[in-house]
């Protein structure tokens, strides 16, 4: 199991590294064969948008680095900002790395990938 995510994870940084056509308004409407055995579609295409939102560069330049479904303490996924209230609740998500130019970024997401959060 754990090989075929590795394979999947490098087969899906080529294929995102071979469809690069630049500018960062573009928005994946496909997601990659791959990820649907790690994440679910709706989930992996609305958290690579707001991936590529967040870092300003385009989706084709994104490459999941690794994903590791997880349980956050509450609703802010354990990174509140100052100030923020959050639901009191264990909320299941993904942790995700992801590299865009050379740089690696760290992501906390809830199960639905509607909350994405940047780890500082």
């Amino acid at each position: 199991m754990w090989m075929t995510w590795v394979v999947a994870v490098m087969l899906t940084g080529f294929v995102l590294a071979a469809c690069g056509t630049g500018g960062a308004e573009n928005v994946a409407t496909q997601v990659i064969p791959i990820l649907e055995d790690v994440l679910p579609p709706d989930v992996a295409l609305n958290i690579r948008n707001q991936v590529s939102a967040i870092l300003g560069v385009p989706v084709e330049s994104i490459q999941l680095e690794s994903v590791e479904q997880t349980e956050w303490p509450d609703g802010c996924l354990g990174l509140p900002e100052p100030e923020e209230a959050c639901t009191e609740a264990i909320t299941p998500g993904w942790s995700l790395v992801f590299t865009a130019d050379g740089q690696e970024y760290r992501f906390r997401a809830d199960q639905t990938g509607t909350v994405i959060r940047q780890e500082p």
